[in-house]
Parts: structure tokens; sequence; C-alpha cells
């Protein structure tokens, strides 16, 4: 049973600006240190955002931020319900506002 009804799109060319997921690359690692966090990328790239950024990871214990999973573009850190993709740390929207 479908219970979403969505309009049906015939020849409707959608151009979006911004990068793909298939595009981007993965989080390979993550690494805190003091006062920042280091997500490093597949294609060898180092992207460190202050941990005041994040105030989850702020507050939480050294043993909660080193139990994250890594799965392709996000990290998760399930004991705190934090999550942080790779599209966030490129386009800077994890900047707070």
């Amino acid at each position: 049973m479908n219970t979403v009804k969505t309009p049906i799109r015939k020849n409707i060319k959608i151009s979006r600006l911004g990068t793909r997921f298939i595009e981007m690359p993965t989080i390979k690692n993550v690494s805190f240190d003091k006062e920042a966090i280091s997500f490093i990328l597949s294609d060898y790239r180092t992207i460190t955002i202050p941990i005041v950024w994040v105030p989850k990871l702020e507050k939480a214990s050294k043993t909660t931020r080193e139990k994250f999973v890594i799965r392709g573009h996000f990290v998760f850190w399930e004991d705190i319900d934090e999550i942080i993709g790779v599209k966030n740390l490129l386009n800077g929207s994890i900047i707070p506002g």
C-alpha cells in the first residue's frame, strides 16, 4: 500500500549546483585533540574543526567521543545521538550560525 502521493514528473530536467555524494570523498578516520576534531578523507584531505562547533561532542567524555562508527560519508556517535556528514564539512554548513 502506497500512502505517499507524489506528482508524476515527465521530461523534467533538474539542474542542481553543489557536490553529489558520488563525487564526494568518504570519511576514513576521525581523531580528537584537546580543542578540535579532525576528519581524514579518502582523497587524503584532513578537515579540522573546533570541538565547540559540536556541543554534544564538546560535552561528551573522551570514551564517548572515541566511540564512533564511520559509514561512508557519515560518522555516527550513537550514545549521544550525533551525526556528522562529509557534505556538511565540505560546504561549511556545520559552522554554527
